[in-house]
């Protein structure tokens, strides 16, 4: 096990399984790194790796810009995909990328910059072909990282034909993966959803993950890519989006008045015993 202590006072951890790696932040399961071609652990990596890959074959785009490092699970899988791919990951804690530079360096085309992602989106400056999100804070995704503004930026970045994909996460009754779905849809004409139904069906908190792009998205052939599971996911475009959107009359987040997503319960953690720490302390 290798250790790094993160600018907030929380543990960084890559713990070996029988495998592969595990990053384990505050006791939650961020990311698993197992054998090379071996398609991701967590779902949700599995659900982003199908929706970029295939977003990447559609347009014939070579390039990718990632926000949130973690241990770089879905750069890795895109990059044994697609060796011709040049991706840059933005994390913000130096000490996950030293942590991860010392126990599993990262593949030749995927370069690493510490940083705010954000900041680094809004000042991209040439065009990439994918952007993806996948930033957490405590479970939750952190307000930036949700808006109208933000979700312009990524759409500024993007190459004709580009994809956005984010990583969101939200339980019942949804309204804030509602709201992320209208605030996409006020700034790209196609977006869609990836997610398990009993995730739709308000049954549990979990992961969902969202895609936008200018372009038609390729949805049947991420559909055919996750539909077998585990879980076995549903893929929804926003002919089938609208009216569980607008069910909820969601106004689209901006920077002034967003909010991170709701905290997630412990369904949400793979494996874990009990909640971490950080959402279990009193409120200081």
């Amino acid at each position: 096990m290798t250790a790094r202590t993160l600018s907030n006072g929380l543990e960084a951890r890559l713990v070996a399984d029988a495998h592969g790696l595990v990053l384990v932040i505050d006791g939650i399961e961020q990311s698993h790194l197992g054998p090379a071609g071996a398609p991701p652990r967590h779902a949700s990596h599995r659900w982003m790796l199908a929706a970029a890959a295939e977003s990447l074959a559609a347009s014939g785009g070579g390039t990718a810009l990632h926000l949130g490092g973690g241990a770089a699970a879905l750069p890795r899988a895109l990059q044994e995909a697609l060796p011709h791919l040049r991706q840059t990951v933005v994390e913000l804690e130096p000490a996950i990328v030293a942590l991860v530079a010392e126990a599993a360096p990262l593949p030749a085309g995927v370069d690493v910059v510490v940083g705010d992602g954000r900041a680094v989106l809004e000042r991209v400056a040439a065009p990439v072909a994918l952007v993806t999100i996948d930033v957490f804070g405590a479970g939750r995704v952190p307000a930036p990282f949700t808006t109208l503004e933000c979700f312009a930026a990524a759409r500024a970045a993007l190459e004709p034909g580009g994809a956005l994909v984010v990583n969101s996460a939200d339980g019942p009754p949804l309204r804030f993966l509602r709201g992320q779905l209208a605030t996409l849809r006020a700034v790209f004409a196609h977006v869609a959803l990836v997610t398990t139904g009993s995730t739709l069906a308000g049954a549990r908190h979990s992961n969902a993950v969202l895609l936008a792009s200018d372009a038609p998205l390729p949805l049947d052939a991420v559909r055919e890519r996750v539909r077998t599971g585990p879980p076995p996911a549903a893929v929804l475009g926003w002919d089938r989006l609208r009216r569980f959107v607008d069910e909820a009359s969601p106004v689209p987040a901006r920077d002034a008045t967003a909010v991170d997503s709701p905290a997630p319960v412990r369904s949400a953690y793979l494996g874990s015993a009990a909640l971490p720490p950080s959402l279990t302390a009193p409120d200081a």
